[in-house]
């Protein structure tokens, strides 16, 4: 009985517990199989993961930015000292997932602040529990707990949540005591260091405290009553922040990624105008130029160009974006713009970027942060000023009231179900969003194991995966803990808990592990430079004296610093004119294998010399090929790849002549991982669309 007489009077908070845990248990999984899948990489759960580790090893919220310089977290024009709330958990269970895990579950949580506003607004637990529960099937809140990782603004909802909430309770008991006000604080702070324009929020919330929650005392002005005094300080204070962040801060700290940029571009040799962004006193001021260079500028062009403001604002995808943000609660924050005013700092930032590519206003993207407790504040209060609207005209107000309430929340969570499939929210749709599996298209390994094939023959593998995992893992637990790092950004947040982890190329001449992957693109995307760059560094490592390979995996290859030591100079990828050529095997688009050498029997963790020769015998483009290896276990059926690294990085099959001869040499070193046995050696081409291997003969690893 007591049970029964629990769970009737607990009903709606008892609902609303199921899908916080169900919640919680989905993303718990879907975030396990993401970091495992290297989807999580160093920018940005890397980065935070690192700065964390840093700052218990004596280096404050330092980390390596996108040149390989380790500098201070606000270098890179951030401000989020949130994320030391997490160094003792952190410190007690030294992995990226921790802050992952803790994020979501906050957040999770924050479906309870909810209940709380709404309840004491509407004071009906109904409807405060569907609230809640459409909170959690917002679209925008699944993709922040399951796709974005950690970041300081989406840790500060929670406590923007409770800020509000301990605000409005001691308004409507009128009890501004001093217990409550130290908690309001305290919420507020943490909320501001979530991110560095939070202090703005503070500041438009302060303005909502002044206009709109007046206190009548007695004898007393607006702003010497308690409300009054407590609107004008948190303006203060939170401007005090803004400007000793954005003007002194920031600015003050540009130098160090200034300085590293031109060492990386030393380093690299490139110069020019990609130095227009690095240089500036805010790295991220280029995304306005439309606007204008500087702070003043950008302001002041947002201000009084307002024809080019509103272009901007609902130019592209804009609008498209806006009905994502505003769909799933039924536009109702328009309908109590007094709290929707407080996000106007984060809609500004994120709708007026003129730089192409940003994305900063998708509802993926985890800028959406703190725009979303602010709609779901609005959005209670609109209910209740329409349900008390309501009630005034009919004589039964009471009635009218709660049945309007609960009309407009069992809306928010029809509108909650309807857009989380619309908009494809991972956590209601993760089977499919997250966990789907990889699919070899039109490509059957297990045939191919099972047949017995003639030195010569074409067959169909798989190509080289642009993101081997298996071989991601292994590559991973090669490299040292003590060891400083330049590698792909995805294995960045499993390598990040050491000193030094740069984005390839940066350090790749002084790193203890240069770590190349053939497909890696991100720095040239924030760089804006010619792809051939990463070909031209790899190169340099082969031909470096101080680098030896130390294995290669899929299209992940290991460099280990060894010191200086004697190497040929002749590079492994030589054009002839003519060749004695032993064979015509025929692969794709008349590019055949005339030649190749390589030892019967190899040892594990012992560099190897494989030859091949190709002639291009047809004038056919091979632009956008890579030529790689495929071993089959003869016994299982398991299959090892490895790009060639001489012509992916010395001469591209791009750049090959018709009626010439392409010698390559490869020096394979077999990883300890592999299982000893006897394979099937195979030579493979594959631009994504066409792939074809080419059998020619078998190798017994031992």
């Amino acid at each position: 009985m007591k049970i029964t007489k629990f769970i009737k009077e607990n009903f709606f908070i008892l609902l609303l517990t199921a899908f916080v845990i169900i919640n919680i248990a989905v993303n718990f999984r879907i975030n396990v199989f993401r970091y495992n899948n290297f989807d999580f990489g160093k920018f940005d759960l890397g980065n935070m993961s690192q700065m964390l580790w840093n700052t218990m090893h004596g280096r404050f919220m330092y980390l390596t930015d996108y040149f390989g310089t380790n500098l201070p977290r606000w270098a890179m024009s951030h401000v989020d000292p949130i994320l030391l709330l997490f160094l003792p958990l952190f410190a007690a269970y030294q992995h990226p997932l921790t802050l992952v895990v803790s994020q979501f579950v906050l957040v999770i949580l924050s479906a309870f602040l909810v209940y709380k506003i709404a309840y004491l607004r509407l004071g009906s637990k109904a409807a405060s529990a569907m609230i809640g529960v459409s909170y959690l099937l917002y679209p925008a809140l699944g993709y922040l707990n399951a796709w974005t990782g950690f970041h300081g603004v989406t840790v500060a909802i929670p406590f923007f949540f409770g800020a509000f909430y301990v605000f409005e309770k001691m308004y409507k008991d009128k009890n501004f005591s001093k217990k409550n006000l130290i908690i309001f604080w305290i919420l507020l702070v943490i909320t501001m260091s979530g991110k560095e324009q939070l202090p703005l929020y503070v500041v438009m919330y302060s303005l909502f405290i002044l206009l709109f929650r007046p206190l009548k005392e007695e004898g007393k002005k607006f702003y010497q009553t308690i409300t009054g005094k407590l609107g004008l300080s948190m303006m203060v204070v939170s401007t005090l922040w803004f400007i000793t962040v954005f003007i002194i801060i920031i600015p003050a700290f540009s130098r160090y990624r200034v300085e590293g940029y031109n060492k990386f571009a030393r380093e690299i040799g490139i110069a020019g105008d990609t130095t227009r962004d690095v240089s500036k006193p805010n790295y991220f001021l280029s995304r306005y130029e439309a606007f204008g260079e500087s702070y003043t500028d950008v302001l002041v062009g947002m201000i009084f160009d307002h024809q080019k403001a509103i272009r901007i604002f609902f130019g592209g995808d804009r609008i498209d974006n806006l009905r994502k943000t505003f769909d799933p609660v039924l536009f109702l924050p328009l309908a109590y713009p007094q709290v929707l005013f407080i996000a106007v700092p984060d809609f500004m930032i994120n709708y007026l970027t003129s730089a192409d590519g940003v994305g900063t206003a998708e509802i993926t993207n985890h800028r959406i942060s703190m725009i979303i407790p602010i709609l779901f504040i609005s959005s209670i209060y609109a209910i209740g000023m329409l349900a008390d609207t309501l009630g005034n005209i009919k004589k039964r107000r009471p009635r009218v009231t709660k049945a309007v309430q609960l009309f407009f929340s069992l809306l928010l969570v029809i509108s909650g179900i309807k857009t989380s499939y619309a908009f494809n929210n991972p956590v209601y749709l993760w089977i499919d969003q997250a966990i789907r599996k990889r699919v070899l298209a039109e490509s059957d390994p297990g045939a191919v194991w099972k047949s017995k094939l003639k030195v010569g023959e074409v067959v169909k593998l798989p190509d080289l995966d642009n993101k081997d995992v298996e071989c991601a893992e292994k590559i991973v637990n090669l490299i040292p803990d003590d060891a400083s790092v330049t590698g792909p950004d995805y294995l960045g947040a499993h390598l990040s808990l050491r000193e030094t982890y740069a984005i390839f190329p940066g350090l790749y001449t002084s790193a203890d592990y240069v770590i190349v992957d053939v497909f890696s693109r991100k720095i040239l995307t924030i760089l804006d430079v010619e792809t051939s760059l990463v070909r031209d560094v790899t190169a340099d490592i082969i031909k470096s004296k101080d680098y030896d390979l130390l294995t290669g995996c899929g299209n992940l290859f290991v460099f280990k610093k060894v010191g200086f030591h004697e190497k040929t100079d002749l590079l492994p990828m030589q054009e002839k004119f003519s060749y004695p050529a032993k064979y015509k095997y025929d692969i794709l688009f008349g590019t055949e294998i005339a030649d190749y050498d390589y030892p019967k029997q190899a040892t594990r963790g012992v560099a190897e010399n494989f030859r091949l020769v190709f002639y291009k015998r047809e004038s056919d483009s091979l632009n956008g090929f890579v030529m790689y290896m495929t071993f089959m276990n003869d016994r299982t059926g398991e299959l090892y790849e490895i790009a060639n690294l001489p012509s992916f990085s010395l001469i591209q099959p791009a750049d090959w002549d018709s009626g010439r001869y392409y010698v390559e040499d490869l020096n394979v070193n077999f990883p300890s991982f592999l299982d000893a046995g006897d394979y099937r050696v195979f030579v493979g081409m594959s631009n994504k669309v066409k792939t074809r291997n080419l059998y020619i003969g078998n190798i017994l690893i031992k």
